[in-house]
């Protein structure tokens, strides 16, 4: 589960950092700096955008990255139990 967050995290991050250089805007911070912290604070960051600026699609991104990892993480754990009851 913790991967599937830092994941999303990331998504959050990059998909911030892209966005803001086609807009042409300067970047504040070193990416050593502001993407751990996007992996760490991601959640407040899209409850935020979503409360104040709206839908972004660094938001989107980041929610289907987490589904999509809980979701591949799901059918692993799944596949790996069926496995060992056919052992058994």
């Amino acid at each position: 589960m913790l991967l599937a967050y830092a994941v999303a995290g990331l998504t959050y991050g990059c998909t911030g950092r892209i966005s803001r250089a086609i807009l042409g805007k300067e970047e504040v911070f070193s990416p050593l700096l502001s993407l751990p912290l996007h992996v760490v604070g991601w959640p407040w960051m899209v409850y935020a955008d979503l409360k104040h600026v709206g839908v972004q699609l660094q938001d989107v991104l980041a929610l289907v990255a987490l589904v999509v990892c809980v979701v591949i993480m799901g059918k692993k754990a799944a596949d790996s139990n069926a496995t060992e009851r056919k052992k058994s």
